[in-house]
């Protein structure tokens, strides 16, 4: 029983490593040029604009999102555990 809460736990963790995309190499990242002095600053072409409240929602989407999957996935532990532990009891 102890082995399926460890497995459990581990899954948990794994499911929400994968929803927050964390990344397969960490050190596999591009080094960074060195910064070199810029003579002339040019205007960058225009191009269309997000709106910094759009990106927000977002962003919150999907943090309840992961909060609502991790929510659902612990109220399925707690069903799943109260229906073994009744089976337990009634055996006795």
């Amino acid at each position: 029983m102890r082995a399926y809460a460890v497995l459990v736990s581990v899954l948990t963790v794994l499911v929400g490593a994968l929803i927050l995309g964390v990344p397969a190499q960490a050190g596999a990242a591009e080094p960074v040029a060195a910064a070199t002095p810029v003579l002339a600053q040019e205007e960058p072409a225009p191009g269309p604009q997000l709106d910094p409240q759009t990106e927000a929602d977002a962003r919150n989407s999907r943090s309840k999102l992961v909060v609502g999957v991790a929510a659902a996935v612990l109220l399925g532990i707690v069903v799943w555990g109260r229906h073994v532990r009744s089976k337990r009891a009634k055996g006795k």
